[in-house]
């Protein structure tokens, strides 16, 4: 696995690129991955604190195992359309890329962010496999940005409408409501950006103009190209077929939960699926551990248990729909990464200007 190797040597010079050793300095870069530690490590003592180890055992072993199966094959489809999905928007912002190489930069970065904290992996799709596939880093980025977005937003309104009319899950009445505001607003202000990111570019690009050696101004005109090329990809026909394709992604995730729900025995429809996936999803924008540890167990153990489930049944679903969700694309990306290891050839280039 050599590759990872070069790959985190790379980045690590990417990061560190101003060396400062002072005290104030290396606490400031290791604040946030020691809060994230500290928030893991958090909510696993308390998840402990609620829970008999042999129980949860019991409760693992009594799991009906072949949905597994079908739990990592419907995480698969998600997968694939979360992959076209990009391509579409490449595609539609004049990439000449392919669905076969969008393939395995995105499935790389998946990988990455399981391993690596703070999204990193996010950072390296936006940045460093761009050059591999003959991307702009400002078309790669204005596609992250979008997807992320509209993932957000969907999560929000599926759990909104899920919660409104799921009568199986113990939650407060206030609920519902404010979950459904925060998606429509956002909805709302996200539309605002597709319809005048054209507009607002402009207006950057020519008060900016004069200033393009000042720092405001090369800043400035960064984010302009960014909205320009946002602009190329919220064009009706892409937005339709996004937004589309994120619904399918979406069913595809929640099949994974729905198929976990019921090999432990809970007597659980779709919608209920889409609350615990879109709970649980939502806990990984809390700060963490690489991988998500902690935030996504407590999200988990709290859906299950306003399902009903005992606080063991809750840990050990925990368990296995992080597991589920974290194996198979760990490897599929790392498969990915060593079949073409080029993809990190933006990485070099840059470490190599750096040193």
């Amino acid at each position: 696995m050599g590759f990872w190797f070069c790959a985190l040597e790379g980045l690590a010079t990417l990061m560190g690129s101003s060396h400062d050793p002072s005290a104030k300095a290396l606490a400031g870069k290791w604040l946030p991955h020691l809060a994230g530690w500290g928030i893991s490590l958090g909510c696993l003592v308390f998840i402990a604190s609620q829970i008999e180890f042999p129980a949860v055992a019991e409760a693992l072993v009594v799991f009906n195992w072949p949905y597994l199966a079908v739990a990592v094959v419907s995480l698969a489809f998600g997968y694939l359309f979360r992959i076209v999905r990009w391509y579409l928007m490449l595609r539609s912002a004049g990439a000449l890329v392919t669905l076969q190489s969008c393939a395995v930069p995105f499935l790389g970065s998946i990988a990455l962010n399981n391993v690596l904290p703070l999204r990193l992996g996010d950072l390296v799709r936006a940045l460093v496999f761009p050059v591999a596939i003959g991307l702009s880093r400002v078309t790669a980025t204005g596609s992250l940005l979008i997807e992320r977005l509209v993932d957000l937003l969907t999560l929000l309104a599926v759990l909104g409408v899920g919660l409104a009319y799921s009568g199986k899950l113990d939650v407060p009445p206030w609920l519902p409501e404010v979950t459904m505001g925060l998606s429509v607003f956002g909805g709302l202000a996200l539309l605002m950006v597709f319809l005048f990111s054209g507009l607002i570019a402009s207006w950057l690009e020519s008060r900016f103009a004069s200033r393009a050696t000042a720092i405001s101004g090369r800043v400035a005109l960064l984010v302009a190209t960014l909205l320009r090329s946002v602009e190329s990809m919220s064009r009706l026909r892409a937005l339709l077929a996004v937004f589309g394709l994120s619904i399918l992604v979406w069913l595809g995730e929640a099949g994974l939960f729905l198929s976990l729900l019921h090999g432990f025995g809970f007597d659980a429809g779709l919608s209920v699926a889409v609350i615990v996936m879109a709970i649980a999803t939502l806990s990984t924008l809390v700060p963490s551990s690489p991988g998500y540890v902690g935030p996504f167990h407590l999200a988990a153990y709290a859906a299950i248990t306003m399902l009903g489930g005992t606080p063991e049944q809750a840990a050990g679903f925990a368990v296995l729909s992080h597991l589920s969700l974290w194996v198979p694309t760990t490897l599929a990306g790392t498969l990915c990464m060593a079949i073409k290891p080029k993809i990190f050839k933006g990485l070099r280039a840059k470490a190599a200007v750096l040193n």
